[in-house]
C-alpha cells in the first residue's frame, strides 16, 4: 500500500499562531472536510483542500465536529460548553449548552438524532424535539458511536469502561475492561459494515491498546498492543480495515483484526484527529501543529503465477492459491501484511515485513492443493522482486 498526499494545509490564527486540529469529519457526499481547530470551524473544499469558509459562533476551543448522515446539517461542540447546529448553508439554526466542555458528537445515522457527550453527561437532540435530554455519567466521557442501525451509542469513558445506551440514553450493557482506572478509552467506532454478522466496536486507550468488542460486551480476540497512546479511530474500506492515529505521530492502516499493515501519514506532531472520506480510498489527518493533510491510499497486486497455479494477496493478511484448471482455491492466513508471493512448482514464498516463509505441497499430485510450512527465514529484507526455486530463493534489489 502507498498513501500520496493530496493537499496540505495549516491552521493559524490571526497572530499565526497553530492551532491543534482536535477533529475533522466529511460531509456524506465526500464534498467537504469539517474541521474543528482553535474556536473556530472550518469548511474545506474537500477536493482541493481550499477553505470554503471559517465559521464563528464558539468563543473558546472547538473540541468535535459531526455531520448527519441526511447531509442537510452538521454540529460543533465546544469548550464553551455549546453545541451549534449548521445547516448545509453553513448557517447557524441553533445553539444549546451543557453545564460542562462539550467532547464528543455523534449522529445517529438512522434518525439523524444527535448526540452530544460533554464531561459528565450527554444530550439527545433531534430537530422534533423541543429540548434536550440530557443523562448523567460517572465518569468523563471521551467519545461516543452509533451502531449502524441507530439503536445503541457506545461511550468510551475516562475510567477505561465503556457504556452501551439505547435511544432513550438507558444504560443496556457496560463494558468493563482490564486495568480500567489507569488506561482511558480515546476513542470508540462501530464496525459501519451492515453485511457483517453482528456489530463490532473498536476501542483504543490509553494503555495502549487496541481492542474489538461485540454488542453483548463480549471481547473479540485479544488486546493489541500499540506502543503509543492513540487519539483517533476510523473504519476504512466498509469495515475492512482500520485506521488509528496518535502519540507516535503518525496514522496507520490496520487490519480489522488490528495487525498493523502501513503508515499512512506522518506530521510532526501528535495526530489528535483522522477521517475516513465515504465510499472513497482517503483519509484525513489533523494534528497538534495544525496540519491537516488528505491522502489517497493506493493498494497494489501482490501475486505470483506457474503454469496453472497462480497465488495472489487477499485482505492484505492473506494469500490464495487458485488451481486455474479445476478452480480450486486454498487460503494461507499469514496474519501480517504479505509484502510478496512467489511460487514454482510445488513451491510458494511470501515475504512478511520481518521474515520469509517457505511453503510446500504435501504431495507431487497436480491437483494438490495442501501447503505445509517447509522453512523459515527470519530476517528483515528490503527487495523489489521475490523469486522462488526448487532450492533456492532469488531476493533483487534495484
Amino acid at each position: 500500500m502507498k498513501a500520496v498526499p493530496t493537499w496540505v494545509d495549516k491552521v493559524l490564527d490571526s497572530n499565526k499562531n497553530e492551532q491543534c486540529v482536535w477533529d475533522l469529519c466529511f460531509s456524506p457526499d465526500g464534498s467537504r472536510l469539517i474541521v474543528a481547530a482553535g474556536n473556530r470551524v472550518f469548511v474545506y473544499d474537500a477536493t482541493d483542500g481550499s477553505i470554503i469558509q471559517p465559521l464563528k459562533g464558539h468563543k473558546e476551543t472547538v473540541y468535535c465536529v459531526a455531520y448527519a448522515t441526511d447531509g442537510k446539517r452538521f454540529a460543533s461542540g465546544s469548550a464553551d460548553k455549546s453545541v451549534i447546529i449548521w445547516t448545509d448553508k453553513l448557517e447557524g439554526i441553533l445553539k444549546y449548552t451543557h453545564n460542562e466542555a462539550i467532547q464528543s458528537l455523534a449522529y445517529n445515522p438512522v434518525t439523524h438524532q444527535l448526540a452530544s457527550c460533554a464531561v459528565t453527561d450527554f444530550g439527545l437532540w433531534s430537530p422534533e424535539q423541543k429540548s434536550v435530554s440530557k443523562h448523567k455519567v460517572s465518569s468523563r466521557i471521551t467519545c461516543c458511536s452509533w451502531t449502524n442501525d441507530g439503536q445503541y451509542l457506545a461511550l468510551g469513558l475516562y475510567n477505561g469502561f465503556v457504556s452501551i445506551r439505547n435511544k432513550a440514553g438507558e444504560e443496556k450493557v457496560k463494558i468493563e475492561r482490564p486495568q480500567a482506572n489507569v488506561a482511558p478509552v480515546w476513542s470508540v467506532s462501530w464496525n459501519p459494515n451492515k453485511e457483517e454478522a453482528s456489530d463490532t466496536l473498536a476501542i483504543v486507550d490509553w494503555g495502549q491498546r487496541l481492542s474489538f468488542y461485540q454488542l453483548s460486551g463480549k471481547q473479540i480476540g485479544k488486546d493489541r498492543t500499540l506502543g503509543y497512546d492513540p487519539c483517533c479511530l476510523g473504519w476504512f474500506s466498509k469495515g475492512e480495515y482500520v485506521v488509528i492515529g496518535g502519540g507516535n505521530k503518525q496514522c496507520a492502516l490496520h487490519t480489522k483484526e488490528g495487525v498493523k499493515l502501513s503508515t499512512i501519514g506522518e506530521p510532526t506532531s501528535w495526530v489528535w484527529s483522522c477521517a475516513v472520506k465515504p465510499d472513497s480510498n482517503f483519509v484525513a489527518i489533523g494534528s497538534n501543529d495544525g496540519t491537516i493533510a488528505l491522502y489517497q491510499l493506493m493498494f497494489t497486486t501482490v501475486h505470483g503465477l506457474y503454469k496453472d497455479r497462480y497465488a495472489y494477496r487477499d485482505n492484505m493478511t492473506d494469500v490464495i492459491i487458485q488451481h486455474l484448471i479445476t478452480d480450486q482455491k486454498v487460503r494461507i492466513k499469514c496474519r501480517d501484511l504479505v509484502k510478496k508471493i512467489a511460487i514454482y512448482k510445488n513451491r510458494l514464498a511470501v515475504q512478511l515485513p520481518d521474515r520469509i516463509i517457505v511453503y510446500e505441497l504435501y504431495s507431487d499430485d497436480v491437483a494438490d492443493m495442501h501447503y505445509r510450512v517447509k522453512e523459515k527465514i527470519n530476517k528483515k529484507f528490503d527487495c523489489n522482486l521475490l523469486v522462488v526455486c526448487s532450492q533456492h530463493l532469488i531476493l533483487c534489489q534495484v
